[in-house]
């Protein structure tokens, strides 16, 4: 397996070289204006080494259209947005083997600089009948034209019953599924003279997640007697996340960055049944850390090429594991 992951890393990097020099090379031929626009539209696919669980990627298609032209001359061509500081909407698609993702989004930047957004997203899963709908919020503040801070909430509530009734048997299950999420991001990004600058983003993330499943059921032998069974299982996650992310942008093209996470999570859980009772709680730490490459190659005015590779890695409490991702995507502002 290392073998064949090491392969196809050199065969990822060689591609990604040829078109970097593509563009180096194109780029003394012809120059891309950096206009002003009002839609983004982009095409994008990633692929990682995520163990051989069969994946086959991810393909990702999103809208935007900004209700303020946005000016992307003069700065990183990936952060056009962060510097437009205004009013958008936005819907997004994405696909793999796993799970389909249908998303709607706005923001409304108000003229004191303070901003609100919303979002909802529907999860369908490719395993079953399963999905998810998750709802989120959030409100923000943008201190200067390199600055922003924004509070965020999401919420997630699912419930799900079944009943089995049959001659000799019946059975109820009943089982929910609640998370909350809270989180705080700063946003900072710092000129520099000799290079276009570098993007500092924190956030701190705080999640409540509670899982019950109830059970009954009733049953009728051949001699009539009568068995009744309950169970019930029930989680509770507390989740305490920090991450700190630091890109630096050589020029408006190209940019480096690393990243750190820290997370502690807390679970309680109790199940139980008519002959048994189970209860306890246990804590995890778990890191992440990770680095990553990203370039755009304005080949023409309205069409970029966009290239970013990420590895990271894992240290949990009971594994260790990492990962290496390539992502490319066609990008275009109007």
């Amino acid at each position: 397996m290392t073998g064949i992951i090491t392969r196809t890393m050199a065969t990822t990097m060689t591609k990604m070289s040829i078109a970097l020099m593509l563009a180096l090379s194109t780029s003394s031929v012809y120059a891309a204006q950096d206009n002003a626009y009002h839609h983004e539209a982009e095409l994008s696919f990633l692929d990682s080494d995520d163990g051989g669980d069969g994946g086959d990627g991810l393909v990702n298609a999103n809208y935007r259209y900004y209700f303020k032209a946005v000016e992307q001359a003069d700065k990183p061509y990936v952060l056009a947005d962060f510097f437009h500081q205004g009013s958008t909407v936005a819907a997004r698609y994405s696909t793999s083997s796993f799970d389909d993702i249908y998303e709607l989004s706005g923001q409304y930047v108000f003229d004191s600089n303070w901003f609100v957004g919303a979002k909802v997203s529907r999860v369908n899963f490719d395993t079953g009948s399963d999905s998810s709908t998750i709802y989120s919020a959030n409100l923000g503040y943008f201190f200067t034209d390199h600055s922003a801070l924004t509070l965020n909430y999401s919420r997630i509530s699912e419930s799900e019953s079944n009943t089995f009734t049959s001659t000799n048997y019946n059975s109820e299950r009943y089982d929910s599924n609640d998370v909350d999420v809270f989180g705080l991001t700063y946003e900072h990004f710092i000129p520099l003279q000799s290079t276009a600058g570098v993007m500092l983003t924190g956030a701190f993330t705080y999640s409540d997640q509670q899982n019950t499943s109830n059970a009954s059921s009733t049953s009728v032998d051949d001699l009539g007697q009568v068995t009744n069974t309950d169970s019930k299982m029930y989680f509770g996650h507390n989740n305490y996340n920090v991450a700190i992310n630091a890109d630096w942008y050589i020029n408006n093209a190209w940019s480096v960055g690393a990243a750190a996470e820290q997370s502690y999570t807390e679970t309680d859980y109790d199940i139980s049944g008519t002959t048994y009772d189970n209860q306890g709680n246990n804590d995890r730490t778990d890191t992440l850390t990770g680095i990553n490459t990203r370039y755009v190659w304005r080949f023409a005015d309205v069409f970029s090429a966009k290239f970013s590779l990420d590895h990271s890695y894992y240290n949990g409490e009971y594994d260790n594991d990492s990962q290496t991702s390539f992502s490319i995507g066609i990008n275009a502002r109007f």
